[in-house]
């Protein structure tokens, strides 16, 4: 696993700037290859790092009153919840989606910046790559079902410049310390501008953002090995794809393009919710047992 922990962010590198030499000598991939990118890209290294909740959550709550069937009924529930709400208000939940993932993304910094450099990061990643291709990310907002995708196209281009701005500032003031996070903007910002918009979202989500908390996941409850970490996460994803299968046999109908990005899209925005509020209880119940810890220090 340290092997891997070190390659990861020289292979995003790597692969993002193989790719954006390649999209200046030779054509673009189609849809259908771009598709089979996502899909691969998420099924294979992005599903695995929400995949160790529970073990979060077992670990986070030992000790105290945890029963694993509600957190997965729980877990499930927040879910469902969000994927209806989507299919009932898209556009609501399209926009909810782009600022969580752009404050999720932000996370990736997160020892490595204030609130809001993290934030500049996060929102760069989510808008940036709509000044070059801006019709190609409007046709995949109106395949998710949203309405009055031109202006959040608008706005989002609007945001763009400030957020890559903010970013660059942040990533200069503390290039001495850590020079790995001003090449990894460049990345980034090179293949939000030159990348089909499904392309960069494949790298960065797979090849940056999900090995990163995988691993940092994955060391704070003490797994050491690739394996330990496959034979913790397999169950989550099998049964992740068994009910993604479900929702594309219910929306074969819309065709294989649309249905296959509102599963991706839509399902990772509803994952990332009970993800990230996970996050934020297992951080309270941390600082309480700190608390705890410190008053019991200072009786003492």
């Amino acid at each position: 696993m340290d092997t891997a922990q070190r390659w990861y962010g020289r292979t995003f590198v790597s692969v993002i700037a193989l790719l954006v030499f390649t999209a200046f000598i030779g054509p673009q991939l189609n849809q259908s290859a771009a598709l089979a990118v996502l899909v691969a890209g998420v099924v294979l290294l992005g599903l695995p790092h929400g995949a160790l909740d529970p073990e979060v959550a077992r670990k986070a709550f030992a000790g105290r009153r945890y029963s694993t069937v509600v957190f997965y009924v729980s877990y499930l529930a927040l879910v469902l919840i969000y994927w209806l709400l989507w299919n009932r208000y898209p556009t609501t939940g399209l926009v909810f989606f782009l600022l969580i993932a752009a404050l999720h993304f932000g996370s990736d910094w997160a020892s490595r910046g204030n609130f809001v450099t993290r934030c500049a990061y996060g929102l760069t990643v989510v808008t940036l790559p709509l000044l070059r291709f801006p019709s190609e990310v409007m046709a995949i907002y109106a395949m998710l079902g949203a309405g009055h995708a031109a202006a959040l196209v608008t706005v989002s281009r609007i945001i763009a410049p400030a957020a890559v701005t903010v970013a660059a500032i942040g990533a200069g003031l503390q290039f001495r310390q850590r020079q790995a996070d001003a090449l990894e903007l460049v990345c980034i910002v090179a293949g939000s501008l030159f990348l089909q918009p499904l392309v960069f979202f494949t790298c960065y989500f797979s090849l940056l953002h999900s090995p990163r908390h995988l691993f940092e996941t994955a060391q704070h409850l003490g797994m050491t090995s690739l394996k330990s970490i496959f034979r913790a996460t397999a169950t989550v994803v099998v049964a992740t794809l068994v009910l993604a299968g479900i929702a594309y046999s219910r929306l074969a109908h819309l065709g294989i393009a649309p249905s296959v990005l509102r599963i991706v899209f839509i399902g990772l925005a509803a994952l990332t919710v009970p993800h990230m509020l996970l996050d934020a209880v297992v951080e309270a119940e941390n600082e309480r047992r700190a608390d705890v810890s410190n008053a019991t220090c200072r009786t003492v």
